[in-house]
This record gives C-alpha cells, sequence and structure tokens, in this order.
C-alpha cells in the first residue's frame, strides 16, 4: 500500500509541474510541450503492470482533463492506453534493467507515441488535417520532447546505482 501512496504521490506532483512550469518550455508554434506524467506513468507501468498502469493513466488523465478545461475523458483515454502499454514491459528479471539504462527512452517512445496518436486523433477529429498532418505537426514532436525529458530519470538511476 505504502508504495502504491508512493506512486500516486509522485503522479500529483508531476501533475502540478505539467500543468504549471512546463508550459514555459513549449516549442514549434503548435506549443509542443513535454509529456511529464507519461514518463511518471511509464515508469509506474513498468513496476507494477497493465492493470496498475492503467489505472494510473486514467486516474491521472482524468485529474489533468479537469485541470486542462478540455474533452473530460480524452486525456483519461490517451493516458490509461499508454499505462496499458507501459505495463507490456513489466518484468520481474529485467524492470530494472529498463528503469537504468536507455531502454526507458525507447520505451517511454512507444508509450508516447500510443499516447499521442490516441489524444490527437480524438481531439482533431471533424477538422481538416489529415492524420499525417497529426503525426508530423503534434506526435512525432510531442514523442521526441518527452523522449528527451525521459533522459533526466535514467541518468538519476545511473547516478543513485554508481553511488552504490
Amino acid at each position: 500500500m505504502n508504495e502504491y501512496l508512493k506512486y500516486a504521490g509522485i503522479l500529483i506532483v508531476l501533475i502540478l509541474l505539467q500543468k504549471t512550469v512546463v508550459s514555459f518550455i513549449d516549442v514549434t508554434e503548435f506549443r509542443i510541450t513535454p509529456d511529464l506524467v507519461l514518463i511518471g506513468l511509464v515508469y509506474v507501468g513498468i513496476k507494477r503492470g497493465k492493470i496498475a498502469g492503467s489505472i494510473a493513466g486514467f486516474i491521472s488523465g482524468l485529474i489533468l482533463d479537469i485541470f486542462s478545461f478540455s474533452f473530460i475523458g480524452l486525456m483519461a483515454l490517451s493516458k490509461t492506453a499508454a499505462g496499458f502499454v507501459s505495463g507490456f514491459f513489466n518484468n520481474d528479471q529485467k524492470a530494472e534493467r529498463y528503469l537504468n539504462s536507455y531502454l526507458f527512452i525507447i520505451i517511454v517512445s512507444i508509450c508516447s507515441v500510443v499516447n499521442n496518436i490516441v489524444y490527437f486523433t480524438f481531439y482533431f477529429q471533424g477538422t481538416n488535417l489529415t492524420f499525417i498532418d497529426i503525426l508530423i505537426r503534434y506526435v512525432l514532436p510531442s514523442t521526441v520532447y518527452t523522449a528527451l525529458f525521459s533522459v533526466i530519470p535514467v541518468i538519476f538511476a545511473r547516478r543513485r546505482r554508481f553511488a552504490r
């Protein structure tokens, strides 16, 4: 139970950072920002599995939906899908290896593509944007930016591992 409270605390801090600080570091004219919540969500999915990743994704996505005053449930849906995908990498023998290496960045990238495709496809439903436009303008830049920020936990994990 304490472990789940720790994950909840981490996700709440990441949600607060996402809604306050991250908007100052947007790039491109489309205001692309890194998804810090997704990075935390991938961590939960790798550590605890598909169910925990999905539940954490739904709750954090719903909180983000409420704070963003946008389509209620859209972020919850996309984060649930990303949390479920991250749970596929839950493996007792390999979890620490995934979290402490470049593999974490690849997993975050995969989950970010899933998250962004689900979110932006529904968000731009009914507009003139084609699926390729959505991929090029929103999905790929957001995925790359999030992947760049996912290097930070890997660096801290490696530093902590070498300090032992």
